[in-house]
């Protein structure tokens, strides 16, 4: 799950394994719920799910790694270059190429989204991809502190990470609650048609979802590039798969249950990993399993509700 896990003998787990565990996990966790909250807001407004997300966080992070070690641009400024250039590009896919489409359906915006996907999968390596591409960390070293009879360590750089996702996510929720853009997001969410007859913006609505889903990609790419390396474009493939599968356990139908379940599968999945060389083995496994049997129980969710719409 894109982490470390301890083990102390041969079956054994105890609580300083399990708490350094799930300090090596705030960086994945924080990484994973900001891909989360874009995939689950393009979905809410736009009724579909966007395959071209890894690619383009990956785009914004290429570019901010590019500007850094190219032309010289501090580290954060390249970072909020590459942010506001995801954003931006989620305006232009929906904008320009999405309301362009003729009869566009979820499932037609599905295969746009794949095919810009393929587009940018070989675009990048053309334009943007370098033989040292990785962003540097924000701070280096690490923090560590004692607790009961253990010293527990976490590098800078997640706890970092971690402030800005957890920062983000809730300002976002706030704005969500209680301003104007948020009673349009949430109506537009509902029912589309219904809003835009009520005098909501339902087109900027959509496109300001596709920007935010686009920068809070390219944030999460830029966060986590310096931890794994930027060797190839789909690095943050893998991100983008485990936020479908987030969204999918938590619910589709409610804003903070994706965030909700991409927590549950992150340290759920790393504590699964403590279980012994087979559970480390096979912990993915073992977390899709789980998955498709709350599925199979809940079929909306973890905290999916059925949406009664009146006609």
């Amino acid at each position: 799950m894109g982490s470390q896990y301890y083990q102390v003998g041969a079956n054994r787990v105890n609580w300083f394994v399990i708490i350094q565990t799930l300090l090596s996990s705030l960086m994945w966790v924080s990484v994973l719920s900001l891909s989360t909250f874009g995939i689950m807001i393009i979905f809410k407004t736009s009724t579909t799910t966007n395959f071209a997300q890894g690619m383009i966080s990956s785009f914004g992070a290429f570019l901010a790694a590019t500007l850094s070690y190219d032309s010289g641009v501090p580290l954060v400024l390249s970072i909020l270059i590459g942010v506001v250039a995801s954003f931006l590009l989620g305006i232009f896919i929906d904008s320009v190429i999405i309301r362009n489409a003729k009869h566009i359906t979820p499932v037609g915006k599905q295969m746009i989204t794949m095919g810009l996907a393929l587009l940018l999968i070989g675009l990048l390596p053309l334009t943007l991809q370098r033989t040292q591409p990785s962003l540097r960390t924000l701070v280096d070293g690490n923090v560590t502190f004692e607790l009961g009879a253990h010293t527990y360590s976490i590098t800078i750089h997640s706890l970092i990470t971690f402030g800005i996702a957890l920062s983000t996510i809730v300002g976002l929720f706030i704005a969500l609650k209680y301003t104007k853009w948020g009673l349009a997001v949430r109506a537009t969410a509902n029912n589309e048609q219904v809003a835009s007859m009520m005098g909501v913006n339902t087109k900027l609505i959509t496109a300001f979802s596709w920007a935010i889903a686009g920068g809070l990609g390219a944030l999460a790419a830029t966060l986590y590039g310096p931890t794994v390396g930027m060797s190839s474009v789909l690095y943050m493939t893998p991100i983008q798969v485990q936020g479908f599968m987030a969204a999918i356990l938590g619910g589709f139908t409610t804003f903070h249950g994706p965030i909700v379940g991409s927590v549950i599968l992150v340290f759920g999945g790393n504590l699964l990993g403590l279980g012994g060389e087979q559970m480390a083995l096979y912990k993915e496994l073992l977390v899709y399993v789980l998955i498709l049997a709350v599925i199979l129980v809940k079929p909306l969710g973890l905290f999916g509700k059925k949406v009664i719409k009146k006609v």
